[in-house]
This record gives structure tokens, C-alpha cells and sequence, in this order.
């Protein structure tokens, strides 16, 4: 019986000798493909690498999530999947004699540590866009800003900033472009609210994002003329796919300027027949009072806010259709202390450490101030056809108001000084093409559409900018080719703009308009080659242009909300970008981020610069500016780093260097962001007793003297007191120390997330150089910060 079961072994020992020498004699000719996705929502994971530990050989999931390993040898493999911000997976094959092996769709879940930072990917992103650096900001990271405006809640994300008038208004900056250079889509639509002013922040409801993405760069291929500086996408999260009821609440408290914030949303999906029918109201209340600086309340900066949306959704076979509608509603206190009587007082003001009114707190909201509303309507219609492309068509309307109301009323206390209403339409049409594999196994996939804009402006009271009429079209078309390690993509748009400006002449009283048009050609190249499974090089080069805007050409009057006479020149040409980058990102098991260099030159850059002389008007003495236009470069590096100390504790170091010049006048630049650096340190303790993604963080946030500024000298003239360069010196470097504890626990059978961030905490006394009223008051002292979101329902996400 031994020497039988002997004789068996070595049996089927010389087989499986036979079979391996039989698979070593096979040439390497088979052929391994697959797809990758996000476990969660299914959505393909573009750029994720595959590795084959055993060859040392890997590739790059294309577009569609598809990868594929050619020439592959018979026998048995380790496979690495890694994707940034999501767990690493490894699985295990044997490739047999077959030519092709498919592989079923690897699914990659989520990395809820890295999700509760800032998550920079660079990747090739969806059709409708380019190779651009993309940074996300989502999970735990979003929440953690709920309650603040859009332009602060992007400030921990490298190479962006915020322009500020006084403690109640932000607007994004991204590498040092802001207002009409930055696109903003809310919702897949092109967001219009006056975004020319600096003072005029983007008006959207934060809590309607569950995803905000931002293109660092040109990107107006896609997007259209404007997005010089880049584009900020505000997604909400996808339509629920069950039946059911579910929502969530979400509570903020801030203890600087009392600040209270309440948002519910609830949604349901149905069944039987109206499968495929979804729906979504939200919600949002806020209030602030007085904000305090380290020694004093700032008078007048409350802020109230009422918002509202609701979404239906319908999603049949083939095709799909939406309606979506949201209201946005502010009323914004402005820093009284803006506000002077005489060049006198405006000197005094400037000069004066500290404002003279020094109010306690209060939650009154008086004049000064801003009240806005806008409103949007969206309906959008997809199909996707047998063949695997996609047609998607989009139409909205937008309409603007905007009041701003002096510390001093011209008229009637109910009448504002400034008010202007905007009404916008756009229409957008894409078509998605299918991805296309040719017999070496490369993939070409693309998309081309149509963008089209008309806008109708209406104001009363006193003059700041006229009437127009406007009207834009543009055409485009993206290519992607996906082969191996290297992703190629070229894109060219063909844009046109028509403007028509309305004035009264004063000696005649009669109407008459002034006509400008424009048009432009852009075109944009990237290459991604990926340099190991951990490593990926990226490189792009494209142009973008903007026409002036109506406040660029016409404006000539007092802005209210800036404190500031503004005046335009109708004799400006378009701008003209030629955008450059080149990016390395590694993403290793303790060591990940990314380091970026970029190069926007922009002829005819047009900006507001401080005049000598501030102007006086019955109503005061004001800072005055006027638009002018010069040839301008952007040059900087954003470097993002995160360390794993062990695996509980990691170490985040996000920095920002900017270096603008004015080569027309061989100068600097105003109001360009000085150079920042905000580092982490994080410790993930897990799961505690009832208590579950127990975290805890420390912060240092560094921003330097801006020395790169255009001297700041005065001197007397016949009498005048003459300003060179800018009204006041930047102030100095300044450093806050920030810290943030979160975690979620279990309430009633539903999760309750649970966030406590502090700002300032050592309340450091300072002044922004980014902030319109510097010259007269202190920054925000210390606040502290709690955040409550609780889901309910029977399809809680």
C-alpha cells in the first residue's frame, strides 16, 4: 500500500513538472484586462495603477476605470491595486494558456483616514475634462467646514486663498486669480452672481455639497472663456436609488460672532411603478452676530442667511431627466468702521490701531450691508444610446439680485444705493462618445459639445455700472488616448462674446449704447506617464482668454460694499493666458502627496490698481481704484505631503509659494497672496468604547509678509497728501495654532457625527494683506466650533 501511495506521489509530482515546464515553453502571449471601481458608488477610478509584483510591470485604469497587461507569461501572480484616498487591495491569479483574461470589476473602498483630509488626486479625470491637477475636498474634511462660506472653506486646500472684505465676505483664489478667472459650477451649472466684485462672494449653500472638487489651471476648454485661473465644482451627493425616506440634520455653533446654523435634508425614492423617481428638499437657516477680533467687537458684521433647494430626479432605462431648483438668501452686515467723512478721517482711520467705535456684542444687522438672492433652475435631460455614448443636454436660468444699502441713505431708508438684477440663461449640450480600443489595446475616448450664455442687467439709484445686454457661444471637442503607462489628451474651443452696454447721456438726456465683440481660439495638451505603480508624472499646457466685463469697461461710481470709488476703462483688450504645469505625485504605504509647479502668463491682465489720490464725494472720502492692464505672470509651487509616522499618527505639511510680476512696469502686483505653509499633525485612535473614528489634530498655519508689493510712499503736493502704490504697507507674517477633535457615535439606532474645531486659539492679534479692511481692523480672534450632523431614515448615506 506505501509503495503504492510512493509511486502516486511521484506520479503527480513529474505531471505538475511536465505542466509547469509545458507553461515555461508557452511564449508569453496572453493578455490580462479589468476594470476599477469605487466599491461604494461603482464609478470608475481613473488613474488607478495595477501591479503585478512578479513581473514588476503595471498599468493605468483609463477613463472608464479599464486597464490592461499585455504579454504575460502562464503561471501564478500577485496583483496591487492602489488609488490615492483609497485602501490598497491585493489579489491573487493564475494567468493559464488562454490568450485574454478577463478579470471580474475590482472594487476599492475608501480610505477613511485619508478621507478626513484633504484628498489631492492627480488623475485623468471624467470626459468633460482635462488633465488638471484636482483637488477634492470631501468625508470628514468637508464636514469639518460646515458653517463657513465656500471661499474659506477652500483654504486648506494647496494653491488657494481667499479675498476678503472684512470678517463676513470671501471669495475663492486660486494660485492668486480670482472673481471673473475662476468658473464656478454649482450643481453642473455655471454660477453667475456678479462675481466681478471682490466683495461679491459666491452665493451657495455649502451644505448642499457632498463633494467639492477644484482645477488648478486653465481649464477652458470645457468650461468656456473665463476659467483663466481654474473651476470650482459644488456637487451634491447622487439621487437615492432605494425606496424609502432618509435625511440628515446637520448643527453648527460658533462661539466667535455667537454664530448659530441649522440645515436639514430629507429625500425618498419610490418603487413599483415610479421606479427610478427620486426626490430631495433642503434647507438652511444662519445667524451671526458682532464678530470679535482678539480686542474688540467689529460693529455691524452680523450676517443672516436663508437658503432652500429641491431636486427631482428620473432615471429610466437609457435615459435620465432632472429638475432642480435652489434659492439662495443673504443679508451681509459691513465693518462700520470702513466708513469715513474726509480724507482726514480715511488717513486717521488708516493710521489708527484700533477703530474708535468699539461696540459689545449684538446680533443687530443695520446699515451698512448687503442683501442678495439668487436664484436658480435647472432642467437637464441624458441619454445613453446602444452603442455606449452619451448625450446630455442642460438648460438654466439664473436671476441675481443684489442690494447695497450705505451707512448714510441718499433717499428713503428702505431705498438701497446700488441695486442691480442679473438674469442669465445658459444652454449646454455634450456629447460623450464611447471609448473605442483598438487591436494593440489603446483606448480613445472623448467628448464635444456646445456652451451658450445670454445675460440681461438692470439697475437703479446711484451709478456704479450700466445696463448690458450680453451673449456668448462656444464650441469644443476633447480627445483621450490611453495606452499602457501613458494617457495623452488635446482639447480645442472656439469661443465668441457680444456685449452691449446702455448709457444717458446727461447733457442731451437721451439713450444711446456702446457695442463690443470678441472671439478666440484655445487649445490645451497634457501627457500622464506613469513612472511606477506609486509614482506619476503629469505635464499640461493650454491657453485660455477673457473678454473684459461690463465693471472692467464702465464701471464709474462708489461700490458700497468695498468702501471703494472704482473706475473702469472702455479701452481694454481681452485677456490672453498661456498656462503651463507639470506635476509629480506618489502615493507610497507611509509617504504620499504630490508636488506642483505652474505658469500662467497673461497678456493684457486687467486689475484694479489703488490710485495716488483717494477721492471725496458728498457722501465722504473713499479709497479710490481704477482698472488698468498690463502683462503679468503667475509663477509658484503648491507641495503636498503626508507622512505616516505609525499607523495611528501621520504628519500633513501643505505649502504654497506664489511669485507675480508686473513685466509691463517691471513691479510687483497688488493684492497677490503671500506665501503659506499649514501643517498637521493627526492622531487616529479609532474605535473607544461606544465612540468610533476617534481622531485628534493639531495645527500651525504660517503666512509671511507679502514683501512682494509695489512701494508704498507718500508725499505732499500743492497741498495733497499723494500715495504711491497702495494706501498702507502689508502687514506682518502671523501664525495660528488650530486644533480639531471628531468622532461618531451611536444614537438611538443612528450615527451621530460629532466635530470640534478651534481656529486662532492662541488669539493672535493680526491683519490679512488679502483683506479689503485691513487698513482699518484686526482679523477674527479665537473661535471655537461645534458640528453636528445626524442621518435618519430608512436609506441613510
Amino acid at each position: 500500500m506505501q509503495k503504492k501511495t510512493c509511486l502516486g506521489r511521484i506520479v503527480l509530482i513529474v505531471s505538475l513538472l511536465a505542466n509547469l515546464t509545458g507553461y515555461a515553453q508557452m511564449p508569453c502571449r496572453a493578455t490580462l484586462t479589468g476594470q476599477i471601481l469605487d466599491q461604494t458608488t461603482r464609478e470608475p477610478l481613473t488613474g488607478a495603477t495595477v501591479f503585478v509584483r512578479e513581473t514588476k510591470t503595471g498599468a493605468v485604469a483609463d477613463t472608464a476605470g479599464y486597464f490592461r497587461l499585455e504579454r504575460i507569461c502562464p503561471g501564478s501572480y500577485t496583483l496591487d491595486y492602489q488609488f490615492v484616498g483609497y485602501k490598497s487591495l491585493t489579489q491573487p491569479i493564475v494567468v493559464g494558456p488562454d490568450s485574454l483574461l478577463t478579470l471580474p470589476p475590482t472594487l476599492l473602498m475608501p480610505d477613511n483616514q485619508l478621507l478626513q483630509e484633504v484628498i489631492v488626486t492627480e488623475h485623468r479625470s471624467e470626459a468633460q475634462q482635462l488633465l488638471q491637477v484636482q483637488s477634492s475636498l470631501s468625508g470628514v474634511a468637508l464636514a469639518a467646514t460646515r458653517g463657513q462660506s465656500l471661499g474659506e472653506s477652500l483654504k486648506n486646500i494647496t494653491g488657494l486663498y481667499s479675498i476678503q472684505t472684512g470678517p463676513t465676505i470671501s471669495k475663492p483664489v486660486i494660485h492668486g486669480l480670482y472673481s471673473n478667472r475662476i468658473i464656478t459650477l454649482n450643481n453642473g451649472i455655471r454660477q453667475e452672481d456678479q462675481q466681478w466684485g471682490t466683495e461679491h462672494a459666491p452665493e451657495i449653500d455649502q451644505f448642499l455639497a457632498s463633494l467639492i472638487t477644484v482645477i488648478k489651471g486653465a481649464a477652458s476648454i470645457r468650461y468656456g472663456s473665463d476659467a483663466i485661473g481654474g473651476v470650482i465644482l459644488v456637487e451634491p451627493k447622487a439621487m437615492p436609488t432605494k425606496p424609502g425616506i432618509g435625511g440628515d440634520v446637520n448643527v453648527v455653533g460658533a462661539t466667535n460672532g455667537g454664530m448659530g446654523v441649522v440645515s436639514g435634508m430629507i429625500e425618498g425614492g419610490f418603487s413599483r411603478k415610479l421606479t427610478g423617481l427620486s426626490w430631495r428638499v433642503q434647507g438652511t437657516l444662519k445667524r451671526s452676530g458682532y464678530v470679535k477680533t482678539p480686542n474688540y467687537y467689529l460693529d455691524n458684521t452680523s450676517y443672516h442667511e436663508n437658503n432652500f433647494s429641491g431636486d427631482l430626479h428620473y432615471d429610466h432605462k437609457q435615459w435620465n431627466a432632472e429638475v432642480f431648483y435652489s434659492q439662495f438668501d443673504a443679508r451681509i452686515g459691513l465693518f462700520t468702521g470702513a466708513q469715513v467723512g474726509s480724507l482726514a478721517d480715511l488717513y486717521a482711520a488708516i493710521s489708527r490701531p484700533e477703530p474708535i467705535l468699539k461696540p459689545g456684542f449684538s446680533y443687530n444687522l443695520d446699515r451698512p450691508y448687503q442683501a442678495i438672492r439668487h436664484n436658480l433652475l435647472k432642467l437637464r435631460a441624458a441619454y445613453r444610446t446602444g452603442r455606449g455614448s452619451t448625450i446630455t443636454a442642460t438648460v438654466a436660468q439664473q436671476q441675481n439680485s443684489r442690494r447695497e444699502y450705505d451707512l448714510l441713505s441718499f433717499s428713503r431708508l428702505t431705498n438701497p444705493e446700488l441695486y442691480l438684477k442679473l438674469v442669465t440663461s445658459t444652454a449646454d449640450l455634450v456629447w460623450e462618445h464611447r471609448s473605442v480600443k483598438n487591436a494593440a489595446g489603446s483606448i480613445w475616448s472623448g467628448s464635444a459639445g456646445f456652451n451658450g450664455i445670454t445675460q440681461g442687467n438692470v439697475r437703479q439709484f446711484l451709478f456704479l455700472i450700466p445696463n448690458f445686454r450680453n451673449y456668448g457661444g462656444g464650441v469644443f471637442a476633447i480627445e483621450r488616448y490611453a495606452s499602457d503607462r501613458w494617457t495623452l489628451e488635446g482639447g480645442l474651443r472656439l469661443d465668441y462674446r457680444w456685449l452691449r452696454a446702455y448709457f444717458l447721456d446727461e447733457t442731451t438726456n437721451q439713450p444711446y449704447n456702446t457695442t463690443r465683440h470678441w472671439q478666440n481660439t484655445n487649445g490645451s495638451l497634457g501627457a500622464a506617464y506613469q513612472l511606477r505603480p506609486d509614482l506619476s508624472l503629469t505635464a499640461n499646457i493650454s491657453t485660455a482668454w477673457r473678454a473684459p466685463n461690463v465693471a472692467d469697461l464702465y464701471s464709474n461710481g462708489l461700490h458700497q460694499s468695498a468702501v471703494a470709488y472704482e473706475r473702469g476703462n472702455p479701452n481694454l483688450q481681452p485677456e490672453q493666458a498661456y498656462n503651463g504645469n507639470l506635476v509629480l505625485a506618489y502615493a507610497g504605504k507611509r509617504l504620499s502627496g504630490e508636488i506642483g509647479l505652474y505658469n500662467n502668463r497673461i497678456d493684457n491682465y486687467i486689475y484694479l490698481k489703488p490710485d495716488s489720490v483717494p477721492i471725496v464725494r458728498q457722501r465722504g472720502a473713499f479709497p479710490a481704484y481704477s482698472y488698468t492692464q498690463v502683462l503679468a505672470t503667475f509663477r509658484g509651487m503648491d507641495a503636498s505631503l503626508t507622512y505616516k509616522l505609525t499607523n495611528r499618527l501621520s504628519m500633513t505639511s501643505n505649502n504654497s509659494l506664489l511669485y507675480a510680476r508686473n513685466q509691463t512696469d517691471d513691479d510687483f502686483l497688488v493684492f497677490v497672496p503671500p506665501n503659506r505653509s499649514d501643517n498637521r499633525l493627526r492622531y487616529e485612535l479609532g474605535q473607544t468604547g461606544k465612540l468610533s473614528n476617534l481622531y485628534v489634530q493639531v495645527s500651525g498655519l504660517y503666512v509671511s509678509r507679502q514683501n512682494r508689493v509695489p512701494p508704498v510712499t507718500q508725499q505732499q503736493e500743492n497741498g495733497q497728501l499723494i500715495f504711491q502704490g497702495d494706501f498702507a504697507p502689508p502687514p506682518p507674517a502671523y501664525f495660528l495654532l488650530g486644533a480639531e477633535l471628531g468622532f461618531t457615535a451611536p444614537v438611538a439606532g443612528h450615527t451621530l457625527s460629532v466635530i470640534l474645531t478651534g481656529t486662532n486659539l492662541a488669539n493672535v492679534a493680526y491683519r490679512d494683506y488679502l483683506n479689503r479692511f485691513r487698513y482699518y481692523a484686526d482679523e477674527p480672534g479665537r473661535n471655537l466650533s461645534l458640528k453636528l450632523r445626524l442621518p435618519f431614515g430608512t436609506n441613510q448615506q
